[in-house]
């Protein structure tokens, strides 16, 4: 019998529910014994704040600026890191405050590729795959602003923006 793993997953998401099947699977080919909790909104937040889970499948879309996706996921001060995965690196913090701060392109760029090395040495998370989603509307739509989470966010605009002008 393989290593026990509990991997858990938001429930609504049809995505979600089909890709931890894969992973189930491709785990437990290679000597690992997977065990799926496919979570609704509530207890799934509270899963990840308790850490009571080994593996989580999580998503998010890309983002404007390489500081929302740095800052937000995984400096130790962020809600969402302290969600998702309560990863903390004090150097990793400091090299993301530094670049938020920083104008000089290259010096950022520079920042983040170490700030990436860190999180490529420990894996506090990595990505099994990218969703490719497209956006299109009539041109009568107003007011819509992408939002941080795509589409259909409640956060810096989406769908929830808009209008239909006439």
């Amino acid at each position: 019998m393989g290593t026990p793993v509990k991997l858990i997953a938001p429930v609504n998401l049809a995505i979600a529910r089909e890709t931890v099947q894969v992973i189930q699977a491709a785990w437990d080919a290679v000597g690992l014994k997977a065990t799926l909790e496919l979570l609704d909104t509530v207890p799934l937040l509270a899963a990840g704040r308790e850490g009571n889970f080994d593996a989580r499948l999580g998503g998010y879309t890309y983002r404007f600026d390489p500081n929302d996706f740095y800052a937000r996921n995984l400096h130790s001060k962020s809600e969402w890191n302290k969600v998702f995965s309560g990863w903390y690196n004090e150097r990793y913090d400091r090299l993301v405050e530094e670049a938020k701060r920083t104008l000089d392109i290259a010096q950022r760029k520079a920042l983040y590729t170490e700030a990436q090395n860190i999180i490529n040495v420990e894996l506090p998370h990595f990505h099994l795959h990218d969703v490719v989603r497209t956006v299109a509307a009539v041109k009568a739509l107003q007011g819509y602003q992408p939002g941080a989470g795509g589409a259909v966010t409640y956060q810096g605009g989406g769908l929830r923006t808009a209008y239909i002008g006439t």
